[in-house]
């Protein structure tokens, strides 16, 4: 059997001795094993300019070691996910990897399990499994939200999660479960609910952190652009707002974190969770952990997905990373089918700003968000059962690819956009 070990420990740590005792033992009954430990090789962060799927079909764009992880793991039998979670998910390092092994789907679209997911580039994908060195607060919740989350990126990956341990599994138990297999796919759990934010005093500032690797060119600064406006609609009220992907300035934007009054953080669905731009700011955030001075934080998360659903894994751990800042949790503002925000006429966009106008003012009149306007905002929550079939019919169409083929023909690559480079 041919493993795959993608170790995310950005330090060195005992982590490393039990991965590596675990690679001992693997080769020393037969198996073929790789362990790639993302520290020591050189690869920048996605950037969302969707180059692998309209430009380099497979490929990613950028001249980096990247293509090591991606070819590593599409050729294996098994990948193992490993990493100790930092604030609750697991390190930035191997959120960064994650989001450079989009080129191994597709962007078009299927029906799988009743949702709208990404279609597969290759004949056969690795199984998967999870392995995660916990944190002195580690607890139930955080297990069983990472893992959720896992599970929803296994099936865009177009494989399972098939386990999901910590560090405390012995050796020898990890061993069998990678070898023994396949297993079932753990369960993910279905029709997640909205969460439900607090109110608090209405605020006179905002200060709002745009997610997108794009900077201000992503759907998502658009979004939270006019959430503050809204805010600042009302008297007295102001707004401002720090891209992250300036990541030589996480330290100072981290310091514009603890003074404000209240903070709105934003991003795009990135692997079913968020960017590795904002897994690393969210891990400069440690040194404000249960705080007691901490500024209420709220969110907004938009996905390409049609359903808003996607973003509801996410969601959850949002809720919880607020809580392990000590931070009043104001809620989650979830957009999907937000890809094309940008590139829509502004009567397109009319209800979608109307409605995210009406939030950010509605939060500086009364310190929370209207549940009503958040529905609309979210839009399809899930498809109906009766519809998948015509969804799925849908998808079959040249309409449904038009955005991607578009693209791929004007870059003259239209014929290779089902290329399996690895």
């Amino acid at each position: 059997m041919n493993i795959t070990i993608l170790n995310g420990n950005p330090t060195q740590t005992e982590f490393d001795g039990y991965l590596e005792k675990l690679e001992a033992s693997l080769e020393e009954t037969g198996h073929a094993v790789k362990q790639i430990c993302l520290r020591e090789i050189d690869f920048s962060y996605c950037i969302g300019c969707f180059g692998c799927w309209v430009k380099t079909p497979g490929v990613c764009s950028s001249q980096d070691e990247s293509c090591e992880i991606r070819r590593a793991v599409i050729r294996s039998d098994f990948t193992l996910w490993a990493a100790p979670l930092r604030m609750g998910f697991p390190s930035a390092l191997l959120k960064q990897a994650l989001d450079k092994s989009i080129p191994l789907i597709h962007p078009y679209m299927i029906v799988d399990q009743g949702e709208a997911h990404h279609r597969e580039r290759y004949e056969r994908y690795p199984r998967l499994g999870l392995v995660l060195e916990p944190e002195l607060d580690t607890d139930a919740r955080d297990l069983d939200i990472v893992t959720d989350i896992f599970s929803r990126m296994a099936i865009n990956f177009k494989s399972k999660l098939e386990f999901s341990l910590t560090s405390e599994t012995p050796v020898e138990e990890l061993i069998n479960r990678i070898v023994e297999g396949p297993f079932s796919t753990l369960p993910i759990k279905k029709g997640l609910s909205p969460t439900v934010g607090s109110s608090i005093t209405p605020p006179k500032q905002l200060t709002i952190f745009n997610g997108s690797p794009r900077g201000n060119k992503g759907n998502t600064p658009i979004m939270l652009k006019q959430f503050g406006e809204g805010f600042a609609s009302v008297a007295g009220h102001t707004y401002e707002m720090h891209n992250l992907n300036r990541l030589r300035d996480h330290n100072k934007i981290s310091q514009d974190f603890s003074e404000a009054e209240s903070i709105w953080l934003g991003f795009p669905l990135y692997t079913d969770a968020m960017p590795g731009i904002v897994k690393a700011f969210i891990e400069s955030l440690e040194d404000f952990r249960g705080r007691e001075s901490n500024p209420p934080i709220g969110f907004l998360v938009q996905s390409g997905f049609p359903e808003a659903l996607h973003s509801r894994y996410i969601e959850r751990y949002l809720e919880k990373l607020s809580a392990r800042l000590n931070a009043p949790y104001l809620g989650t503002i979830v957009k999907g089918g937000g890809e094309g925000v940008r590139m829509m006429p502004p009567e397109r966009n009319a209800d979608l700003f109307k409605g995210l106008q009406g939030l950010g003012q509605g939060f500086a009149e009364n310190g929370k968000l209207d549940p009503e306007l958040l529905s609309d905002v979210a839009g399809v929550e899930r498809y109906s059962p009766l519809l998948g079939p015509v969804f799925k019919i849908f998808l079959r169409t040249s309409a449904a690819s038009w955005y991607w083929d578009s693209q791929l023909k004007q870059n003259g690559v239209y014929e290779e956009r089902f290329a399996q480079p690895y």
